[in-house]
């Protein structure tokens, strides 16, 4: 139970110190707007410069001017946008037998034609040694949640290409769009080399074959927390080696773009600096770009960050695309892809769902005169005394 009155004291000097960070934060972004608008008429040198430099941080690779700006022309319609999901129930140690379950969703819509949509969800129940075979020798004990978040991250895109080559039309626009990033970052927490190295080579073998069928594939970060064109500035500035009071770092790139872009803007796609593409291949090394997707500017502009493989992002007509289908979607979900918020509603499994499940488990085990062992800790939490 919180105690609010205790909690309530400890927001004392709260405001004041909040009131203080952002007017820093302030400083700082009125020097980022001027550092960017400076290096931009000479941004090739700026790459160079990068490039031939050992950072201490991730710095954003430049295609073109970073201060750049591109207004959205208009969807294409007939057009067919697919999305994906997943949700899961991680292991528990607290219960025995050890098992877990993936629920991946599909959803496909058709716009501009009177054909159904596609919605539905697939779970997927994994108990056996050999649902991770090939990743690790005692493979139910890899079973962690930097494993399985991987595996369904995988799955999840193994779905959206599945589905999209599904429902595609031929000479229809079609795009693929996931939620959240296409960088494996948390294969990062994996401490076996091999695991990792495998994991990585299985999500990309289904990233490539996106390019073979050419279609083409996104995802959408919402309230992104990246800096690497913030980074860039501070290259600019000369911070890598001298950093001063009014240092750029802690600002976000999307707190820079929600300065310069208007509602319905994109930003220059920008190349991702992250160590693990290069384990991807040239085609699939993936760039982005910030896209304003809300109305107004500063605190209440949505600025969201779009990834998109390198070989998407040689194309502009299917930047232009990306960008129209995106700001769209967004029209629709009030901020927000309205793809992927059905994507998620198909995908989520909630507590009662998740406690159903155990529920299950442990009558088919019962049925078969097998254990099924909970903690005392699990049955405690799951019948309160009061």
């Amino acid at each position: 139970m919180l105690d609010f009155h205790r909690l309530r004291e400890q927001f004392a000097g709260f405001d004041t110190y909040q009131a203080q960070k952002w007017e820093a934060e302030e400083r700082k972004l009125r020097r980022a707007l001027a550092a960017l608008e400076e290096c931009s008429p000479a941004w090739e040198k700026l790459r160079d410069t990068v490039a031939g430099r050992k950072l201490p941080w991730l710095v954003a690779g430049l295609r073109e001017a970073p201060g750049r700006a591109f207004r959205c022309g208009p969807r294409p319609t007939p057009v067919t946008v697919v999305a994906t999901d997943g949700s899961q129930i991680y292991p528990d140690r607290h219960f025995e037998p050890t098992c877990y379950l993936l629920n991946i969703s599909r959803i496909a819509f058709q716009y501009g034609t009177f054909e159904r949509p596609l919605m539905e969800s697939v779970p997927s129940f994994r108990y056996r040694s050999k649902d991770l075979e090939g990743y690790a020798d005692e493979v139910i004990e890899a079973a962690t949640v930097e494993v399985i978040s991987s595996m369904r991250d995988k799955y999840e895109l193994e779905a959206l290409f599945e589905t999209a080559v599904r429902v595609r039309i031929s000479g229809r626009p079609i795009l693929a769009m996931a939620d959240g990033t296409l960088i494996r970052w948390p294969v990062g927490a994996i401490q076996d080399r091999a695991l990792r190295d495998q994991l990585v080579a299985d999500y990309t073998a289904v990233l490539s074959q996106f390019e073979r069928e050419q279609i083409p594939v996104c995802s959408y970060i919402s309230m992104p927390g990246g800096t690497e064109v913030v980074n860039l500035l501070r290259v600019y500035l000369g911070e890598e080696e001298e950093r001063g009071e009014d240092s750029l770092a802690g600002l976000t790139d999307r707190r820079l773009f929600e300065h310069t872009l208007h509602p319905g803007e994109r930003s220059v796609v920008f190349e991702s600096a992250s160590h693990i593409l290069r384990e991807y291949g040239a085609a699939n090394w993936i760039c982005y770009f910030y896209v304003h997707v809300g109305s107004g500017t500063g605190p209440s502009a949505e600025v969201a960050r779009v990834e998109i493989p390198r070989w998407v992002a040689d194309q502009p007509t299917l930047v232009d695309m990306i960008h129209a289908i995106v700001l769209s979607e967004c029209e629709k979900g009030n901020g927000y892809p309205m793809i992927l918020s059905e994507a998620h509603e198909q995908a989520v499994i909630r507590a009662q769902e998740r406690e159903l499940f155990y529920q299950l488990v442990e009558n088919q085990l019962n049925t078969a005169g097998l254990p099924a062992m909970g903690s005392r800790k699990q049955l405690s939490k799951r019948r309160p005394a009061v």
